[in-house]
């Protein structure tokens, strides 16, 4: 690649690329469902825990012996590193917002977020 004149130590513009996702040959990483997810982080990355937490009526068979406590199986976890979480939150933005457009309804919170 040759420089154009006046163009001498001006960085270079990123190129663009198009990105084709597809689904990884392990099966154990296909699709799986999720109806709860915990958030935490440490100075390295953030960690999404993804959970199949049962329906109310059934959270009874999976409370401990101490009565106080549910055993609610972890999915997957996700780790990633601090520098994707601006683009992951915009992203989840984004898309949540086209999703309420299309239902013609904003969704409402229906429980605090989990962070530790």
């Amino acid at each position: 690649m040759t420089e154009r004149p006046g163009e001498k130590g001006k960085p270079k513009e990123p190129e663009e690329i198009t990105v084709n996702l597809t689904p990884g040959s392990d099966p154990k990483l296909g699709r799986v469902y999720s109806n709860f997810a915990q958030v935490s982080h440490n100075p390295w990355e953030f960690t999404v825990r993804f959970c199949l937490a049962p329906a109310a009526p059934d959270i009874k068979k999976h409370i401990k012996e101490d009565g106080t406590t549910a055993e609610i199986p972890v999915i997957i976890d996700v780790m990633v590193p601090p520098s994707l979480i601006p683009a992951l939150i915009k992203a989840l933005q984004t898309n949540f917002g086209k999703f309420e457009k299309k239902i013609n309804q904003a969704m409402p919170a229906t429980a605090e977020p989990t962070t530790h």
